[in-house]
């Protein structure tokens, strides 16, 4: 017969399993404390943020999370299960930042849309009852507030990363001739060991944003950082935007090497390029 310590410690083990997968919160809110999210391999989890953000991701996760930002939404889908890595997200609107603690476990319990509030948008989530559904049309010119300058670099990772049925239109937008050599590592990337093609450019009124793909030559993981990317041209009098879409390079050798720049120049990025030093 079972004594009573042995149903107790029993019901303590069953507990401590439960918790281990604890459901997510369907809503939380940044407060500048990191926000830890367990997703449920092979099932899609939407986060719901209400401003439109870039998402860094660590190279390291590239194989097992795939995530997309549309519309101040972001999808995160694991495809298999992994331990928590830090996620930095970024608004653009004012370039707040807040970070996600995102891991996966078979078995967890995880929410297909979690609300995230963020500092700022209160007046947004207590508006009364008869102004809560904002129309699409609203939103969109919402949208279109932001600077050109994240409006574009939004637009590039959507051309490149969206499937074409999710890219957002974005009136006034072209694509633009690059005329650029096929290697700018010397020009732009001297910092790193990295091979850094053009591969696309858009124009949006005198803003130009290229993306650049680079592909890491060393043996060692390379983070980063934008304030390492030298420009010449207009970028010497005023500050370029610089973002990349992940914050490091997985060594040569990883699945992870590669990442993309975007560059957002006035004018072509030919025009603004330091001449090579070799």
């Amino acid at each position: 017969m079972p004594t009573l310590l042995n149903i107790g410690v029993g019901m303590l083990l069953t507990l401590a399993s439960l918790s281990a997968f604890a459901s997510t919160p369907r809503a939380m809110e940044w407060s500048g404390v990191p926000l830890s999210i367990t997703l449920t391999p092979e099932q899609e989890t939407i986060l719901h943020l209400g401003a439109d953000v870039r998402v860094a991701t660590p190279a390291h996760l590239a194989p097992s999370l795939r995530v997309t930002s549309l519309a101040g939404r972001v999808y995160l889908t694991a495809s298999e299960p992994f331990d928590a890595a830090r996620l930095q997200v970024m608004r653009l609107s004012d370039g707040m930042r807040l970070l996600l603690d995102v891991s996966a476990k078979a078995g967890a319990t995880t929410p297909p849309q979690i609300d995230i509030v963020l500092p700022g948008t209160a007046t947004e989530q207590n508006l009364s009852a008869g102004e809560e559904n904002i129309s699409e049309r609203d939103a969109h010119l919402a949208h279109l507030r932001m600077a050109p300058e994240a409006l574009l670099v939004r637009y590039a990772m959507q051309s490149l990363y969206s499937p074409s049925h999710a890219l957002e239109p974005l009136p006034g937008v072209v694509r633009s001739p690059m005329g650029l050599p096929e290697d700018i590592q010397a020009n732009a990337f001297s910092k790193w060991r990295v091979r850094a093609k053009p591969i696309a450019a858009w124009q949006l009124g005198e803003q130009v944003v290229t993306a650049v793909s680079l592909i890491n030559q060393a043996e060692r993981r390379e983070a980063l950082d934008p304030r390492l990317v030298t420009l010449g041209g207009q970028c010497l009098l005023s500050r370029c935007a610089v973002s990349f879409s992940h914050p490091e390079l997985g060594a040569a050798d990883s699945a992870t090497k590669q990442a993309t720049a975007f560059i957002v120049t006035k004018g072509p990025l030919a025009d603004n390029l330091l001449p090579s030093a070799h």
